[in-house]
């Protein structure tokens, strides 16, 4: 028993003094130490559910504030190379560009930034397969007998399965040219048949109880006489093999965000010697101007007024690069994904012919239309069996495979994973990267350079607000893959790629290294500078040091080399800066009606969220560059305009175009002229302006 004058723990108020009080005192003990045992049982049990909390979160990726572990090693600069290094904290360092270098992991952004798990399209494997022979150009549809029993209806073995296939063909004309395909009569088959020469997209349909079970397509790259007849020709008057030319593009992802959403992506490119182009800045807002600038060397002005892609048969009568690559006796492929947005369909009439060799887009439109589609963000996720961006890249693979051993050009793009959300490309990172480790299994990186590249950052969200958003909307990554055989040929080209990694470059330059390998391809004349940037230049040649955005036909405001301090948005400049761009943007809308009934309201000031004026080394410029972020009404729309403002006469001038930060979604559904579209409010037809 405890004498209670040297114990504590027990309760002050017993004060035993008898039998009784011993007696007590033994209960009072035994309830203590009862209570101790229970105390330390629960606080195990506590302990051990705290415990397996704790690790069900970290395994399922929902622990609070968790953050993805994403690290790239990215190769330092190298030392040994002619010409001033760039300091520490920037991709280009010139009086004429400082282009800040950003942390893609920075904590603003990352709170955005959620990695996503990459998720099977479906939970059973397609019934229907295609099987090659290449070296006879034969084709087979085959049926693979071990799934047959997953597509009996209701699983009932004695329901037949019935399959039979139809060829998809393109067959819309005029305006409607790029978006019609008829499907031939069914041809049925069981288990396997080899597929006519010409056939290259098909769709296959089963039965079986009198209900349709399995639907999928499959879309085959072949080896065309006519096309074989024009590769032999060539290859009989040249001496050399020339360069093949593979650009596959990722929709909307800056260079950071490849980083931070596709750290396999990105370490398998720094890791297996590709060159990359840091400084890589676009020339304007969307994927339509970027790209033709790459394709035609025009710029947004040009592309719309030369090329008139909103009527039919326009875009045929324009330079495309591909028309010059198939002159020198190359073949040809053009592919991308999401049919309603896709780069010359969305407001635009598209192709009446062809532009390539090979064109994917009738098989895709097919595609969406007769597979089981699922979508995230908006956009077509899964179409059939696999990705969509899987249909685009499977087709590139086959191209590329196809024509190994010839000179060949191909353009394959995809938006679906990319396009409407920052975080939605970490799925793909993975299947992304094994589409480039396959080009090496091929044999497909022997011959070609393969151009890995985006037309531009993140445009519009969240993330597009930040400093870090403003930044990578400008910058898209790009890397180049050269043969080791090209390589060993042109060392002051492998130089020129390494100096060029730091200095500032963009899509012109690109349109012209097309030209250049088609000029060391010795098939073809010294062809023009690009239209809309005489100063541009190949990638291949060194840029020069002190490049500036205005040598290189970069606008004020989508040039990144130019940093900019905080100015009061109340500043008498600043507010009639934005009423400035105001009255453009409602000038603009005013132009568009339908005869004398006014299509969109007129937008009016709401609030300015901020200001910014850019920082010049020349102290004597004649004019100041301002950057506005406003809100305007009733669209709740808010934009972000670059203006010039000269300082003698007081006068503003608007550059590049205006961007709009958030989603418009349908409230523009009233118009179809596309540049106009981010600005337009509709109304409910009114007379009047």
């Amino acid at each position: 028993m405890t004498n209670s004058a040297h114990d504590p723990d027990l309760d002050p108020l017993i004060r035993p003094t008898t039998r009784a009080k011993g007696i007590a005192i033994n209960r009072r003990e035994q309830r203590i130490i009862h209570a101790e045992k229970w105390g330390r049982i629960r606080l195990g049990i506590i302990s051990i559910c705290l415990f397996f909390v704790i690790y069900v979160c970290f395994a399922m990726g929902t622990w609070p504030e968790q953050r993805p572990q994403i690290v790239v090693n990215i190769p330092p600069n190298d030392e040994s190379l002619p010409g001033p290094m760039v300091p520490p904290g920037f991709l280009v360092w010139s009086p004429e560009c400082q282009m800040p270098s950003l942390e893609p992991l920075a904590a603003d952004v990352m709170k955005l930034f959620n990695k996503e798990k990459y998720e099977e399209c479906s939970n059973v494997k397609p019934l229907t397969r295609i099987s090659r022979k290449r070296t006879t150009d034969t084709a087979y549809l085959v049926l693979d007998e071990k799934r047959r029993d997953s597509f009996y209806y209701k699983g009932n073995k004695n329901n037949k399965l019935d399959c039979c296939y139809q060829e998809i063909i393109r067959s819309g004309t005029d305006k409607k040219a790029d978006e019609k395909f008829n499907l031939s009569r069914c041809i049925d088959f069981d288990k396997t048949i080899e597929l006519p020469p010409k056939i290259e997209f098909l769709l296959v349909r089963c039965k079986s109880g009198g209900k349709a079970t399995y639907t999928n397509t499959h879309a085959i790259v072949r080896d065309r006489p006519e096309i074989r007849e024009t590769l032999d020709q060539y290859e009989s008057e040249s001496e050399k093999r020339p360069l093949s030319v593979l650009m596959l593009s990722i929709d909307s992802i800056s260079r950071l965000n490849l980083i931070r959403a596709m750290p396999m992506t990105a370490q398998h490119v720094y890791d297996t010697g590709w060159f990359e182009l840091q400084g890589y800045n676009k020339i304007d807002d969307n994927t339509f101007p970027n790209l033709m600038a790459i394709l035609v060397g025009y710029n947004s002005s040009l592309a719309y007024n030369d090329c008139q892609p909103t009527v039919p048969g326009k875009l045929e009568s324009c330079p495309f690069i591909w028309k010059n690559f198939r002159d020198a006796g190359y073949v040809t492929a053009y592919g991308e994904d999401e049919a309603d947005i896709s780069t010359f369909n969305y407001h635009k009439t598209g192709f009446v012919v062809p532009p390539t060799d090979f064109y994917l887009r009738p098989y895709m439109l097919a595609a969406e239309k007769n597979l089981h589609v699922k979508h995230k963000h908006s956009l077509t996720l899964c179409l059939g069996y696999k990705h969509s961006a899987d249909h685009v890249y499977d087709y590139a693979l086959d191209f590329a495979t196809t024509y190994k051993d010839d000179p060949s050009f191909g353009l394959f793009w995809t938006n679906t994973f990319s396009h409407n959300d920052i975080s939605d490309p970490s799925s793909m990172d993975a299947k992304v990267k094994s589409y480039l480790v396959e080009l090496e299994t091929r044999g497909i990186l022997n011959n070609s350079m393969v151009v890995f590249f985006s037309d531009h950052g993140l445009r519009f969200g969240p993330v597009r607000h930040l400093v870090t958003g403003w930044l990578e909307e400008r910058l898209p990554f790009i890397f180049i893959w050269l043969p080791e055989w090209f390589k060993e040929d042109h060392p002051e080209i492998v130089q020129a790629l390494k100096i060029n990694r730091n200095r500032l470059t963009n899509p012109y330059d690109l349109h012209m290294t097309l030209k250049h390998i088609l000029e060391l391809s010795d098939r073809t004349t010294k062809l023009p500078p690009a239209t809309s940037c005489e100063s541009c230049q190949s990638l291949f040649q060194e840029m020069p040091w002190n490049r500036s955005c205005k040598s290189s036909a970069i606008t004020e405001h989508w040039c990144t080399c130019s940093p900019y301090k905080t100015n009061d948005k109340n500043d008498d400049v600043v507010k009639r800066g934005v009423k400035f761009v105001i009255d453009l943007m409602n000038s603009d809308l005013n132009e568009y009606t339908n005869g004398s009934y006014r299509l969109c309201a007129e937008l009016k000031l709401k609030k300015i969220s901020y200001a910014r004026k850019a920082e010049y080394q020349h102290a004597h410029s004649p004019y100041d560059v301002y950057m506005f972020v406003f809100e305007a009404s009733p669209s709740g729309g808010i934009f972000e305009a670059t203006v010039k403002y000269t300082i003698k006469s007081k006068a503003f001038e608007l550059t590049g175009s205006v961007s709009r930060l958030n989603m418009y979604a349908s409230q523009s559904n009233c118009i179809k002229k596309d540049n106009l579209k981010k600005f337009c409010y509709c109304l409910k037809p009114s007379k009047g302006g």
